[in-house]
């Protein structure tokens, strides 16, 4: 049986193909989370423009996008799938 357009396998295939600003920008969108948290005492939240915030390693972030993709309704992947085919085909155009 083929996998649907939309499948969490096909959309991590077309993910794989994207520049690395795309790939942050679709784990931004999915709310995968790119710099580590620190944990002090005072609780200090990491901001995406915080000068200091240690970016997180690649492998914990592709697993949780690979999680989310998996937790993801239906609909959430379509949407998901419209953005990250017109960027594939954007880059096959060029």
């Amino acid at each position: 049986m083929a996998l649907k357009k939309n499948s969490p396998e096909n959309l991590l295939l077309e993910i794989m193909k994207l520049n690395p600003i795309e790939f942050l920008g679709i784990c931004k969108i999915v709310g995968v989370r790119i710099y580590e948290e620190e944990n002090v005492e005072g609780g200090r939240a990491v901001q995406d423009d915080d000068k200091d915030a240690k970016p997180r390693n690649f492998y914990d972030i592709w697993e949780d996008l690979c999680d989310e993709l998996e937790k993801m309704n239906r609909v959430r992947r379509r949407n998901l799938g419209r953005l990250v085919y017109a960027a594939t085909k954007k880059e096959k155009e060029k």
